[in-house]
């Protein structure tokens, strides 16, 4: 649940939230057999996760417009690596539901908050879209055809995901955005 001072900036009703999660799948035509096959990605993924959050610091750490919203040294680093692995083991193992839809909005809120510039945040669930994708080709078990299908539905879900991200980015700056009125 969001907090109640993030609830007094949200402009899009939560309840509104999971509705538009649901347009959203409707909309890209994500069914249950897909969310099926996005939670059974999770035991090829979680043995490589260390490497994916380790890979996706590293990188920002080569960003100085990225890494400056990192203000808390090792200790925060590590926090947040935390965070990072709950997210992506929630992408494969959790019930897509008003909760997940939630969180998911409170990612982006919070990335707004701290001033970090979406193009960082597109551009680093981009990378950790390739790294799942290379793992997930790497070690899959089944046909290509099964491997196929099953990154389709991983892709979708990342772009559910992010999509859910900047829908609250546009939120939290809507106000700054709205060009002012001629008078």
């Amino acid at each position: 649940m969001l907090d109640q001072e993030s609830q007094s900036k949200v402009r899009i009703d939560p309840h509104e939230f999971y509705g538009r999660f649901r347009e959203l799948q409707k909309y890209l035509g994500w069914t249950d057999a897909d969310a099926q096959r996005v939670r059974s990605l999770a035991d090829i993924v979680e043995p490589h996760l260390p490497m994916l959050i380790d890979d996706f610091y590293a990188q920002i750490q080569k960003h100085p417009n990225a890494q400056k919203v990192i203000t808390g040294g090792k200790e925060q680093v590590d926090r947040l690596k935390g965070t990072l692995a709950i997210w992506v083991m929630e992408l494969f193992g959790s019930a897509y539901d008003h909760q997940y839809v939630q969180r998911r909005w409170q990612v982006g809120r919070k990335h707004a908050e701290i001033g970090l510039d979406q193009f960082y945040t597109n551009a680093a669930l981009g990378r950790m879209r390739k790294g799942l994708i290379d793992v997930v080709a790497r070690d899959w078990p089944g046909t290509p055809a099964e491997l196929a299908t099953s990154l389709s539905s991983l892709n979708m879900a990342l772009d559910i995901d992010l999509t859910i991200i900047q829908d609250s980015y546009i939120d939290e700056h809507r106000d700054i955005r709205r060009p002012a009125r001629p008078r």
